[in-house]
């Protein structure tokens, strides 16, 4: 037998009875499972989803209410035979851009959203806020009303008493749709 061969036989032999008398090893311990990869929450990306729907909804109502408002301004405005129907006119331009400059920062504030990993809570905010800005432009619009009957009431001639008109209806409109997004419509 070669020397090294030796070397281990005798050692196998020392250490048999320490062998023999071992415990046994201990049972290996079961795997913990690894947590599921975190995935896109499907209950926030409803929210999400939900949300740019109502809002995408709002932005488009509200350009469909400018252009409209600018064509049939810049119609008044353009062919209205006297004072009255012209300030009309002006008004419905003026407030069809403005509520179309609005609509356009709206939809690019949608744009930012449309990726956002965000969770349900976040969601249910976005909604809590847009709604209250929807409410307190409702009251912004009551005033816009009310200041447009004082012109027609109280103006000196149908220059102003047109511009009252014109801010009625526009204040008007505005204070129906900002009703209605503030308590909810979907």
């Amino acid at each position: 037998m070669p020397r090294r061969a030796l070397g281990i036989h005798a050692l196998t032999l020392l250490l048999a009875p320490a062998i023999a008398h071992a415990e046994p090893p201990a049972p290996a311990l079961a795997p913990v499972p690894l947590p599921a990869p975190k995935g896109p929450d499907p209950a926030a990306i409803a929210a999400r989803e939900a949300h740019l729907e109502t809002q995408t909804r709002a932005m488009t109502v509200l350009t469909s209410w400018a252009v409209a408002s600018i064509a049939t301004g810049a119609a008044l405005w353009a062919t209205g035979g006297d004072d009255y129907t012209r300030s009309i006119g002006i008004q419905n331009v003026a407030w069809g851009a403005v509520d179309g400059v609005i609509a356009g920062f709206g939809y690019r504030g949608l744009a930012k959203q449309r990726g956002l990993d965000k969770p349900i809570s976040y969601w249910q905010a976005e909604d809590r806020r847009a709604r209250t800005i929807f409410l307190m432009n409702a009251g912004l619009d009551v005033l816009y009303v009310t200041a447009g009957a004082l012109m027609i009431g109280f103006g000196k001639n149908d220059w102003v008493r047109g511009a009252g008109a014109g801010v009625a209806l526009q204040g008007s409109f505005l204070f129906a749709f900002d009703t209605a997004m503030g308590l909810g419509a979907r």
